[in-house]
């Protein structure tokens, strides 16, 4: 009797329901026509979960609704996606949030993480991976290799919320509070003022050009490199004092050791126009290099060929970086000279703002980060 009754009711009516999950976010749940309870994607806000059951709920209503499992995705099958697949595809797709491509150093990087530090996850399929997987690599990983483990986890987060999205997987599983947001316990050290004199003093061109316009200016690697003749103007104050500017409108990237790429710098902010300093010595550097190059608008400042128009290449400046370092008895790396400029600027009263734009960052978060205290805090409270 109770069967005729339930027959006579008809097909079983769509029902569903949105719950929180163990880190927060929201779980679509559904049952599907055949009475299975399935899982239909976890969402950030309430509200995009409540629409994404309705649209599930009516196409069951509709009789449009099919089995996501069977669904085929980029000719592949979502349950047999592997992360070095989905690692590819996302990688494919993506751009920067300036809607600009990704640089052959970032476009390389993510399969070097993929293949040297997620070893162990890379082949397994994205649907097969679980919290606990990632807990186990995190766990052995970060303790070798903190700062390359922080990289792949962001990486391996940003792919499963790209395979979450297209519905490959019911849940991200990287759940690891922290793990992107890796701080060496030791930041790295900025030469001293008489390091980067001894520096300047001791390098030959175009080593000499360069450090100056990293510890002068500020400049990363590759908007030196870059940097033509046509990019060094002169304007004469009203006072009638002449100030030389450096103007960054592009900067190169190397995608293999002899191939670089020039391009605009990855973000608007970093297109700038920097005033040479007049302490320092970049000012009769940077002059007495223009003396000796190419009077061609396009002449490079560091070049290979004596006409100035090819690029060094990607390891050229390293071995004779940690030779020029070694001489002025300082260890850090090349991009700390960067960090070095920044904090002096803001020493000498820039406000943020100032030290953003003259860094070309984006972010108020970014400008901080390459300021270091520098030991003077009896000085400052002497007000002296």
């Amino acid at each position: 009797m109770a069967k005729e009754q339930a027959q006579s009711r008809g097909p079983r009516r769509a029902r569903g329901s949105v719950s929180r999950n163990r880190v927060g976010n929201w779980q679509v749940r559904y049952t599907d026509p055949s009475g299975a309870r399935r899982a239909a994607g976890t969402y950030r806000l309430k509200a995009d979960a409540e629409q994404a059951l309705a649209r599930t709920l009516a196409a069951i209503e509709n009789n449009t609704w099919q089995v996501l499992d069977d669904t085929k995705t980029d000719g592949l099958d979502p349950k047999t996606v592997t992360l070095r697949q989905g690692s590819a595809l996302y990688t494919a797709s993506r751009v920067n949030r300036y809607g600009m491509a990704l640089s052959p150093n970032t476009y390389n990087e993510y399969p070097r993480l993929v293949d040297k530090v997620l070893t162990e996850l890379a082949d397994k399929t994205l649907k097969a991976i679980s919290a606990r997987d990632i807990e186990r690599w995190w766990s052995v990983a970060h303790k070798h290799a903190p700062a390359q483990a922080s990289k792949a986890y962001t990486h391996l987060k940003s792919v499963m919320k790209y395979a979450l999205k297209r519905r490959w997987i019911r849940e991200n599983p990287c759940d690891i509070e922290g793990a992107s947001n890796y701080k060496p316990q030791v930041e790295p050290e900025i030469p001293t003022e008489i390091e980067v004199a001894l520096m300047l003093e001791l390098a030959e061109e175009p080593l000499r050009t360069i450090v100056a316009l990293g510890a002068h200016c500020g400049l990363r690697k590759g908007e030196i490199m870059e940097l033509r003749r046509k990019d060094i103007s002169s304007e004469e104050t009203a006072d009638g004092e002449t100030w030389w500017f450096v103007t960054i409108t592009r900067a190169v990237v190397w995608d293999g050791e002899n191939s670089p790429i020039a391009s605009p710098p990855k973000t608007p902010g970093s297109r700038r126009k920097l005033a040479v300093p007049k302490k320092g010595g970049a000012e009769r550097i940077l002059l007495e290099r223009l003396q000796t190059i190419p009077q061609h608008p396009e002449t490079l400042l560091v070049s290979k060929d004596p006409a100035g128009t090819i690029h060094w290449a990607k390891s050229m400046l390293n071995p004779r970086w940690q030779k020029l370092r070694a001489l002025a008895g300082y260890g850090g790396h090349f991009h700390s000279l960067r960090n070095y400029h920044l904090t002096w600027f803001a020493q000498q009263g820039a406000t943020l703002r100032e030290t953003m734009d003259r860094g070309g960052h984006t972010t108020e978060r970014m400008a901080i980060r390459y300021q270091r205290t520098t030991g003077r805090e009896i000085s400052l409270l002497e007000g002296g």
